[in-house]
């Protein structure tokens, strides 16, 4: 992944969108302004952004007057690394989005634990004791590691789609995974 796509990940809205449009499919400008909450001038111009980093397509058309995207097919995955040949400036640039993707995702990942704490009794017994928090030690390999990755988010990936009106009963979950070198 370049550095244009690193930048093109590193706005929170941008994220939002390509989460959105990953789990509930191609939509418009307005309809995506509406679901989260923001105008659609600045959905649209997102949207222009992540087109133009490849990582969204301009779904077919359902009506003459509005765009519809929807997002790439390819799995979009952010390195965790810097390439060795990358310039000191691309390495910096590099640096910085990184830098600001991951700190976007700790922010969600400590919203939604405040969340969770302030309506986790309030929940049925069946959701307070599906939730899960805690750590541990691991001794890996780097290989053994990167297969662990692979086989968590394959195990996540079939629960990333919303649920159809026919499943009333699937809700909304906050995934957080991190394998921190130590």
């Amino acid at each position: 992944m370049s550095a244009e796509h690193l930048r093109a990940l590193a706005h929170p809205l941008r994220l939002q969108l390509l989460q959105v449009l990953h789990s509930e499919g191609p939509a418009t400008a307005s309809q995506l302004a509406r679901r989260l909450g923001e105008s659609s001038g600045a959905t649209s111009y997102h949207l222009r952004a992540l087109h133009r980093a490849g990582m969204i397509d301009e779904a077919e058309q359902r009506n003459g007057r509005e765009r519809w995207w929807k997002r790439s097919p390819e799995r979009l995955m952010i390195p965790n690394s810097v390439p060795p040949d990358a310039t000191d400036g691309e390495r910096a640039e590099l640096q910085a989005a990184h830098a600001q993707i991951e700190s976007m995702f700790v922010e969600r990942d400590e919203a939604a634990l405040q969340r969770w704490m302030e309506i986790r009794y309030d929940r049925p017994l069946e959701w307070q004791d599906a939730q899960w928090i805690g750590n541990f030690r691991l001794w890996a390999t780097a290989a053994e590691v990167r297969g662990f990755v692979e086989a968590v988010l394959s195990l996540a990936e079939p629960l990333r789609k919303a649920p159809t009106a026919g499943e009333s009963d699937r809700e909304e979950v906050h995934f957080s995974f991190r394998v921190l070198p130590q």
